[in-house]
């Protein structure tokens, strides 16, 4: 589904007519759903459809992907599935959103008929996807578009059966290399005082390899005993990384993800690459937000793409902001809201500020909080303080970064004599990172 609730795919995985003819009510119902909440993020990830189904689904960038459960199942394996599909259309299109379906419509049908078999989670590892479904060309996404028939590859290609799925036979490549990705996102919450009342780093480990033949590899990393939780590729060699702490596999070919996991928070510290103080004053006729936002302790590195999201009450007017440092929209919808975004923040920068005035309507919740009517109002309701906002969303991204500490620290090639390029990046971004005031 698009981000304005209109469907753009429907794949059934069975053929009992009861849940085909349940999805033609429970598609416009799980609609009316999403517009009745004030905006996705408040809409339940988990929803109780008619007809005794449930509704499971996840939002990424433009396109919402929903599952409609009919039989007792584990949610979170439902999001986990719903994730992968994501993750598979993602890396066989490119930019996701309602038009590139569209244009790449056959394709994505054939992914979802091989991800999901019977209802049944088969694999969403776009390494053994690669085998089955072709990926998407110039030539028959013209030929597609201008016929509305997909181009079917005559002769289908070719399973691996062998003990490595993921990655065929007598793959060759002119340059061979070798890139590895530490994505590590922080998750917390920061109370009124600047205390912190959550704090939580998970990672990923992301790998780009184009080498040839079949090669062996093994990752050491450097503080491996931080890592909890982890989840590995299948291609990972489980024993060497119970005994030694090493990470030993066969890559598949072209990117994969190689491990995710949590950080444990006993001998981590808690820094935050940004620091935010927020003040709310209700004054007689304005309230005011005022936010001061400094670089934190990263290793002496800048903190970019900085956002701060900050949601107002839905009686909320006449919004005004003043800020010297970055650039902000204002959002008059259902949902009314300011974004502030700064482009880079150094540790050497001063502090800067963002200041938000705006009068609420009377009659509402929000509006009962700020005690307070508009200018034009005859007769103010009685004065409390509130502001009528209890949070802040705040993004953010910080290059060469590890908040962790995981780093690699070597990274060698078995069983081949060639030489590889190699490269490893680190990069913290920001989870659901809340400032609570």
């Amino acid at each position: 589904m698009s981000v304005n609730r209109a469907p753009i795919i429907q794949k059934h995985w069975c053929d009992d007519l009861s849940i085909k003819r349940a999805s033609l009510v429970i598609a416009p119902a799980f609609t009316r759903y999403l517009r009745s909440v004030p905006s996705l993020e408040h809409a339940d990830p988990i929803w109780t459809a008619p007809q005794d189904r449930v509704c499971v689904h996840i939002q990424r960038n433009e396109i919402i992907y929903m599952g409609l459960v009919s039989t007792e199942v584990p949610p979170l394996e439902v999001i986990e599935l719903l994730e992968g599909v994501s993750q598979a259309i993602t890396e066989y299109i490119g930019q996701v959103s309602e038009l590139t379906i569209k244009e790449n419509f056959t394709t994505i049908y054939q992914l979802l008929s091989e991800m999901v078999d019977s209802g049944k989670a088969v694999t969403t590892d776009t390494s053994v996807l690669r085998g089955l479904v072709p990926v998407p060309s110039l030539v028959n996404r013209v030929f597609e578009n201008v016929s509305g028939i997909g181009i079917v590859p005559e002769r289908r290609p070719d399973v691996n059966t062998s003990s490595t799925p993921w990655r065929a036979q007598g793959i060759r490549h002119t340059n061979n290399e070798f890139f590895v990705d530490v994505v590590e996102r922080i998750d917390a919450i920061v109370g009124t005082n600047g205390a912190i009342v959550s704090y939580d780093v998970s990672g990923d480990i992301e790998c780009k390899s184009w080498l040839s033949g079949m090669p062996d590899m093994l990752l050491s990393l450097s503080n491996p005993q931080a890592m909890d939780d982890v989840a590995f590729h299948p291609c990972v060699r489980l024993n060497k990384w119970d005994s030694e702490k090493k990470i030993a596999f066969i890559p598949p070919d072209g990117p994969f993800k190689l491990a995710s996991f949590h950080a444990s928070t006993e001998n981590l510290e808690k820094a935050l690459p940004l620091y935010v103080h927020a003040t709310t004053s209700v004054k007689e006729m304005d309230n005011t937000i005022e936010f001061n936002v400094e670089a934190g302790q990263c290793n002496g590195r800048p903190v970019e793409n900085v956002s701060l999201r900050v949601p107002l009450p839905a009686q909320a007017y006449n919004i005004r902001v003043q800020c010297k440092v970055g650039a902000h929209t204002v959002s008059n919808t259902r949902s009314p809201q300011v974004e502030w975004t700064i482009k880079t923040l150094k540790l050497t920068d001063r502090t800067v500020r963002l200041v938000i005035q705006y009068y609420v309507r009377p009659g509402g919740p929000a509006g009962a909080g700020t005690g307070r009517s508009s200018p034009a109002s005859s007769s103010p309701l009685p004065m409390v303080k509130s502001s009528g906002v209890s949070a802040a969303f705040i993004g953010f991204e910080v290059p060469g970064f590890s908040a962790s500490s995981v780093k690699v620290d070597s990274l060698k090639v078995l069983r081949e004599s060639y030489k590889i390029y190699k490269g490893v990046r680190y990069v913290t971004k920001s989870g659901t990172f809340q400032l609570r005031f």
